[in-house]
């Protein structure tokens, strides 16, 4: 597949990274040099240093043999523009981020896809769906969906009230007697960790499970989690990302949204009347101890300034929170997100560039994971796959990756040494990044 990104900020940078490791012919567009420079030191894909609305640089890049053009700047106006003409001159599929909700919430008058662009994408939006999802599971710090919701990835941390601290995961095994989930990855201390039997499990660790249905509540057992409810939701910061989190929510939780801003305080209270917004300064503790801060069950911070945003969520912790989630815009941060004190770390752009690439990807990758250097990839089995001639413990695998999870005829089965792959069955494999050709050679 022949791709085309325009914008190599962190949505497009990412979107690079995800696409390049399927081997698709990439290349990026962007009039910001030390972005490009950026791209090429790290990915090594073709760039182009211009503007992607200019007709001589679309026709530069081929844009008319482009399988796919996505449009993904800060500025809406270039996306668009840029999708449009993009479509016009050829390309086969376009997908343009936007930042105004109206373009998605009046999708049948201001049709889009007629002009030429296929798919919108709004960063705030997509943040929101996260944090919906976060909320929706509050004991997980974060969670993949597999297969339709036959699968899911779970993120836990080790925490005092474990049954598994300074266990080896072979001395478990009867937490887990029906075989309904595994652990795939451990995260300690900056360290990526691909658990063996003989791996003993520290209080600290973050680890990374895969599941079936019946093995989620398990999961939460085995790592001693307490079931928690989520009722009353205060949220900092009444910006686009932040009204769309807090319109989103308003039917399931009773929120309260400060903003320091007051004429966003009144556009606020007029677009969102079910929820309470209040006037101040959220850093003032003053204000957040009259607003009785700690009576709340979920505190989300996403206001603009990420150093804001974690420093409230840590108040939110001590002051007895159950749930705190804060919007960074430094995704180095996410290497050190466990070490910090806060539950939930999100980024929007990197939610973006997740979204689109899971949406339209055909196999191989399916998510990149923050802070971890690890990645979920996903197989069909094809039936002169070598894969299919042992059980999986006799494969010569590296010892960095996991057979995890398998489903086949609608039904999805944890992957143990002893299980043996069948044609069209399909597969999920966590492997360290070093080792994905390694392991994409075994499948294809």
């Amino acid at each position: 597949m022949r791709i085309i990104i325009a914008g190599a900020g962190e949505v497009g940078y990412y979107l690079a990274r995800l696409f390049d490791q399927e081997l698709h012919e990439i290349i990026v567009i962007d009039n910001n040099p030390e972005r490009l420079k950026r791209v090429e030191d790290n990915l090594g894909i073709v760039t182009i240093l211009g503007d992607s609305t200019s007709y001589k640089i679309l026709k530069e890049v081929k844009v008319e043999t482009a399988d796919m053009l996505i449009a993904v700047t800060e500025w809406e106006a270039v996306n668009i523009v840029t999708a449009i003409t993009s479509k016009k001159l050829g390309a086969k599929y376009t997908i343009a981020r936007i930042s105004n909700m109206e373009y998605l919430l009046d999708k049948k008058t201001l049709d889009l896809h007629n002009l030429g662009i296929d798919e919108l994408i709004s960063p705030e939006s997509l943040t929101a769906r996260v944090v919906k999802h976060i909320l929706k599971e509050p004991l997980l710090t974060e969670s993949l969906k597999l297969y339709d919701d036959k699968l899911i990835m779970m993120g836990l941390h080790i925490e005092d009230q474990a049954p598994v601290i300074n266990k080896t995961i072979a001395e478990t095994t009867s937490l887990n007697p029906e075989n309904c989930f595994i652990i795939v990855a451990i995260h300690r201390k900056g360290e990526t960790i691909i658990p063996k039997g003989q791996t003993q499990i520290k209080k600290g660790d973050y680890l990374y499970f895969i599941a079936t249905n019946a093995g989620k509540d398990k999961v939460l057992k085995y790592c001693g989690k307490v079931s928690i409810t989520i009722k009353k939701l205060l949220i900092l910061g009444g910006s686009r990302t932040g009204a769309r989190v807090a319109g989103r929510l308003c039917q399931y939780y009773d929120i309260k949204l400060i903003e320091k801003d007051i004429n966003k305080c009144k556009e606020l209270a007029l677009n969102l009347p079910k929820v309470q917004i209040v006037h101040g300064d959220g850093t003032n503790v003053k204000l957040l101890e009259d607003e009785e801060f700690g009576t709340y069950d979920a505190f989300v911070a996403v206001t603009e300034n990420s150093e804001t945003n974690i420093f409230t969520c840590l108040m939110a912790k001590e002051t007895g929170v159950k749930k705190t989630i804060a919007m960074v815009e430094n995704i180095g941060l996410f290497n050190h997100s466990l070490s910090i004190g806060i539950d939930t770390l999100i980024n929007k752009k990197l939610a973006a560039a997740n979204f689109i690439f899971k949406n339209i990807h055909n196999g191989g990758i399916y998510s990149f994971l923050y802070g971890l250097d690890a990645e979920i990839l996903e197989f069909e089995v094809g039936e002169k796959s070598r894969v299919t001639q042992k059980i999986i413990k006799d494969i010569d695998f590296s010892a960095l990756t996991i057979i995890t999870s398998v489903v086949r005829n609608g039904n999805a089965y944890i992957a143990l040494g002893n299980f043996q792959l069948q044609s069209k069955d399909k597969v999920v494999v966590f492997t360290l990044s070093k080792d994905i050709r390694k392991v994409e050679a075994f499948f294809n």
